[in-house]
């Protein structure tokens, strides 16, 4: 609009400032304006109401599935641990077991060691035991003579000395020939006697000494055994606690799913709802922008006609209101 035309309208509207109203026909046009401005303005509460209630359906049970989703994620956590937590101890009580069994082991190969020890001193106390009876068997049923087979073998060198040297009767010969004889015989009786037992001293020296031996092997197999059953009941003791904490971690295995699939399903769904909670507010979006629009249009719309009726109130040289100023004066800086 150029300068000329706006100094003119200025100058119209100054004129006519004081004439008269048409107060019938400007009522008219002003009810019309303001139902279709209601009608307009309903329609848009409506919109902003609707797309409210839908955002306000869809955020209570929002917030209620992530208090959820959060409450399962926390319980899942929580038996996921408990479920490592066991595992760990299971394989801590492995390597116990794996323990307790290699030393009962050592403490099996050792007791089989020892008895066949034992036994075969067993078997030298019978063995020497059966030379003794041999000997007893072999030995003159004739009471044993009593005598130092030492002094014996003495008296026949004196006797043979005394024949040696001569000097005697034939006669007498003779007679220390007899007792030399005898002497002999018995010397060797006497030592028989003496050998005999010396063999058998010797044999039950030996006999003890194996039983000794026998015994302290036994002792020593029946203290490895009573070791070797405090080792299996502590291997029986942990192969029942392994189980026991095995049947607990699977307990907490079938928990830890038990959640994990619950907060899965329980994430599925808030997504969805972000889902629609993002269609709504772009639904909003679009309908809120769409009102502005037709209200913007509406607006341009009322000015024009506001307009178009200022004008022809100048032309026809009408009374203009303080609302037609203002609106004329709006256009004019437009």
């Amino acid at each position: 609009m150029s300068k000329n035309t706006e100094i003119q309208k200025k100058k119209a509207v100054k004129e006519v400032a004081e004439q008269p109203e048409d107060n019938e026909l400007e009522t008219s046009k002003k009810e019309s304006a303001t139902k279709e401005t209601k009608t307009e303005e309903t329609k848009s509460e409506e919109d902003s109401k609707k797309v409210s209630e839908e955002k306000i359906a869809i955020t209570p049970s929002l917030d209620e599935l992530k208090v959820k989703l959060d409450d399962l994620n926390a319980k899942k956590e929580k038996w996921f641990e408990k479920k490592e937590e066991l595992k760990q101890k299971i394989a801590d009580l492995i390597t116990k077991v794996r323990s307790v069994k290699s030393k009962n082991d050592e403490f099996s190969g050792s007791i089989k060691d020892l008895k066949e020890k034992r036994d075969t001193q067993n078997q030298e106390v019978k063995k020497l035991i059966s030379q003794i009876k041999e000997m007893d068997v072999k030995k003159s049923p004739a009471p044993v003579k009593k005598g130092n087979p030492r002094a014996v073998k003495e008296k026949i060198e004196r006797l043979q000395m005394t024949i040696e040297t001569g000097g005697i009767p034939f006669k007498e010969e003779k007679k220390i020939m007899v007792q030399i004889k005898q002497a002999k015989k018995e010397y060797t009786e006497l030592k028989g006697v003496t050998t005999a037992g010396k063999e058998a001293s010797d044999l039950s020296k030996q006999i003890d000494e194996a039983k000794k031996i026998a015994k302290e092997l036994h002792d020593k197999v029946t203290n490895t055994a009573k070791e070797n059953r405090e080792g299996y009941k502590a291997f029986m003791a942990l192969s029942k606690e392994i189980n026991r904490v095995k049947k607990e971690q699977e307990e907490a295995f079938d928990k830890f799913i038990k959640f994990k699939q619950a907060f899965s399903d329980t994430n599925k769904v808030v997504k969805r709802l972000f889902e629609d909670k993002g269609k709504v507010k772009k639904s909003f979006k679009k309908k809120r922008e769409k009102r502005d629009k037709e209200k913007r249009i509406l607006e341009e719309k009322k000015l024009e006609e506001k307009k178009e009726e200022v004008e022809e109130k100048i032309k026809k040289r009408k009374v203009l209101t303080t609302e037609d100023l203002i609106a004329f004066q709006g256009n004019s800086e437009e």
